[in-house]
């Protein structure tokens, strides 16, 4: 059966970075960046676990330098595209269901969930004012469409930005079930396949996940909807410093047998 696009599988177990959420802090990112790159070797790989956008201060500025990274990775370790991954975080959900919203049935209440949850930050990061997007959701549907297509032109005005959004997946595994990367949680017992909107919603029982559970011997978040933290567990670790909230970004290099070799933070 066909691989599904919605997630990446490693077939061989190799030394994998995990980045934990950004959420708009393209300082402490290119810090992480700088401390990556000194200890990059040919053939690993990098995955970032999505909520690059929301809460922080220069949305833009972290998927810039994210775009920054992945080049020049590409260019000094000759590295394959497919070994760089981007999740989509909740943030980036959100992004989405933002540009799909004049389809929703309460919009103005759906927008102002969103932005109650970290979304206006990349609002304002784009030139784009929360309270008009809100007057056009209540407005009705034809003048939120037309808000939702501006909208859709402020991020096509960044270079990149649009194809790195279109090519977010949901998931990246290692074929021998020795490690699973998610955005923040996963449902026990599903298969990925079916796992709808937990890789963004869930994680409420995260800490407890076992492998049995999920079907891989290590499982990787890099944001938590809780107290954020960075927690190493046997069988599951929270890469979540708090970027944007007013702690860190943080990092870990894991092993081919999902061993930590290395965390790294800004």
């Amino acid at each position: 059966m066909a691989q599904p696009e919605v997630w990446r599988t490693f077939e061989q177990p190799g030394r994998t970075w995990v980045v934990g959420a950004v959420h708009g802090e393209s300082d402490r990112l290119r810090q992480v960046h700088d401390q990556i790159s000194r200890q990059f070797r040919l053939g690993d790989r990098l995955i970032y676990a999505g909520d690059l956008m929301g809460y922080g201060s220069d949305v833009v500025g972290a998927l810039n330098e994210l775009l920054l990274f992945r080049r020049a990775l590409m260019a000094r370790f000759d590295a394959e595209s497919d070994d760089i991954v981007i999740l989509r975080g909740a943030q980036e959900e959100m992004w989405r269901k933002l540009l799909q919203l004049h389809f929703a049935p309460d919009p103005a209440d759906v927008l102002e969930w969103m932005l109650s949850r970290g979304l206006k930050a990349s609002l304002d990061a784009y030139g784009l004012s929360a309270q008009a997007a809100l007057d056009a959701a209540r407005d009705g549907r034809a003048s939120l469409s037309r808000w939702t297509g501006h909208a859709a032109d402020a991020i096509d005005a960044h270079d990149g930005h649009r194809p790195l959004m279109a090519r977010l997946l949901h998931a990246a595994v290692v074929a021998d079930g020795s490690l699973l990367v998610v955005n923040a949680g996963f449902e026990r017992g599903v298969g990925l396949d079916k796992q709808l909107d937990s890789f963004w919603w869930g994680g409420a029982d995260f800490e407890t996940l076992t492998p049995e559970a999920t079907g891989y011997r290590l499982v990787v978040r890099g944001a938590t909807h809780g107290a954020p933290g960075v927690r190493f567990g046997r069988h599951v670790v929270t890469l979540d410093g708090g970027s944007g909230r007013g702690g860190s970004v943080c990092a870990a290099l894991f092993g081919p047998e999902g061993n930590t070799v290395q965390v790294v933070e800004a």
